[in-house]
């Protein structure tokens, strides 16, 4: 069983079409599975032999989640990824981190003829991929076009029932965030600096002081009376020790 990353812009599949691609491949009834790092994080699937990166990745850290598919549990696995001269830095903390922990690695430069012929087979067949993916962005579009005929259809005959719905009151508007800071400013320093000085944002140190003053309001924090202070200041200069002067030489 292999799994392929890819980092081609994906024409995103539902949840069930994506479910339903998970179980066939664990099950065994596709032999590879073709994903992006959607599918990086998560996956243990038993039999996963080889993780195959299209395209290297971005980081050393999704380089790990990616082929961390494979060889879990300890279990052995391989990991192929084909690189380009720009994805040097990141093949080669990966190469330096796996012979640390004694992994096998075998680099193979392919000759640019090769290459070259395999990009002029993938050419002939951009017709078809060109329709394939037209195909599949129509599909996303009428999908989209259904579920907008759905909710007006909806909204005709649970019109009565949508609209005597309360109003979401758990988030607070621009106008009430603006009117919290004026209520916060004109607390902390009075109606004359909010008159005077127009608006202004609280800083860290004012929000502090702000919300200890409205805990002390509250009852919720204790505030040492003088007594405790001064008793506090006299007990800690009784336990310093007191400085002696230099001794002489004769």
């Amino acid at each position: 069983m292999f799994i392929y990353f890819s980092m081609f812009p994906d024409y995103r599949l539902t949840l069930n079409q994506r479910i339903t691609a998970v179980e066939r491949f664990r099950d065994g009834k596709i032999p590879f599975l073709l994903a992006t790092d959607l599918a990086s994080r998560g996956l243990d699937i038993k039999g996963v032999e080889t993780v195959i990166n299209y395209e290297a990745p971005q980081s050393h850290e999704i380089y790990l989640h990616r082929v961390g598919r494979t060889a879990r549990a300890g279990r052995s696995g391989r990991a192929c990824t084909i690189a380009a001269e720009s994805d040097r830095k990141v093949i080669k903390a990966a190469v330096k981190m796996g012979r640390t922990q004694g992994a096998k690695i075998v680099s193979r430069v392919i000759d640019s003829t090769v290459a070259d012929e395999w990009a002029a087979k993938i050419g002939e067949m951009q017709e078809e991929i060109d329709e394939i993916l037209n195909e599949e962005k129509e599909k996303k579009q009428l999908a989209q076009a259904e579920m907008q005929v759905i909710r007006g259809e909806n909204l005709i005959n649970y019109e009565n029932e949508i609209m005597s719905r309360p109003k979401r009151t758990w988030f607070e508007s621009e106008k009430g965030k603006r009117e919290a800071k004026r209520r916060g400013l004109i607390e902390l320093n009075g109606v004359d600096s909010v008159q005077k000085k127009g608006k202004r944002k609280l800083s860290g140190k004012d929000k502090k002081k702000l919300d200890g003053s409205r805990e002390r309001k509250e009852g919720n924090v204790w505030k040492k009376g003088k007594a405790q202070r001064e008793s506090k200041r006299t007990a800690s200069a009784k336990r310093k020790p007191k400085n002696k002067g230099k001794s002489k030489c004769l």
